[in-house]
């Protein structure tokens, strides 16, 4: 199977959402949505001292991943953390960040969001999963990607405690944070969605 093509296939729901709540402000929006559901623009702004425009953006990004619902009540438009079902992959991530709010700080969720940011390391994850350990040589055959800009997304997943490196080989961390456990999963089951097809 062509990983590349299977991240190609997956990025609308994986790495781009990933892309969207690697943000600072979008994840204190999602964290007090979560936190205090039915807000309004302006009460969700009062909340995170945040200007209504920018968070009006950061609530329209967050539910156009799926992981928000908003629903019109008079003249406000007031959002929930309710999972739209026509993504697939929302209800799994909404939860992962729910649990991720109240066991990690900002850093962590940050740090391991990012890992998860580009269509790349996708692949590189996915060829992890499906062999104990890989060398570098035909790591970057199999996910068609150049031994420098594999280095550079190998040593991000490093950096974040998700891949390890020995004799030569690389391999998935043993015990990755339950976030990323989360990802990961999710990069498994498209796989096998996208052998079925």
């Amino acid at each position: 199977m062509d990983s590349i093509g299977l991240c190609d296939d997956y990025h609308p729901t994986l790495w781009r959402t990933c892309r969207v709540l690697a943000n600072k402000q979008r994840l204190l929006c999602l964290k007090t949505v979560i936190n205090t559901p039915q807000r309004s623009v302006g009460e969700v702004a009062e909340i995170c001292s945040l200007p209504p425009h920018k968070v009006s953006m950061h609530l329209r990004a967050l539910q156009s991943r799926g992981l928000l619902h908003a629903s019109r009540q008079s003249r406000w438009v007031r959002y929930a953390p309710d999972p739209d079902p026509l993504v697939p992959c929302a209800r799994p991530i909404l939860y992962a960040m729910q649990i991720a709010f109240a066991t990690l700080n900002e850093n962590e969720v940050l740090r391991t969001l990012t890992a998860f940011t580009h269509p790349r390391r996708l692949a590189i994850l996915y060829q992890l999963q499906t062999r104990p350990s890989i060398s570098e040589d035909l790591l970057s055959v199999v996910t068609q990607i150049s031994s420098p800009a594999l280095w550079r997304h190998l040593k991000k997943l490093e950096s974040r405690n998700l891949v390890a490196h020995s004799e030569g080989n690389w391999s998935l961390h043993g015990a990755p944070p339950r976030l990323a456990h989360t990802f990961l999963t999710l990069i498994a089951l498209a796989s096998l969605a996208h052998r079925s097809v």
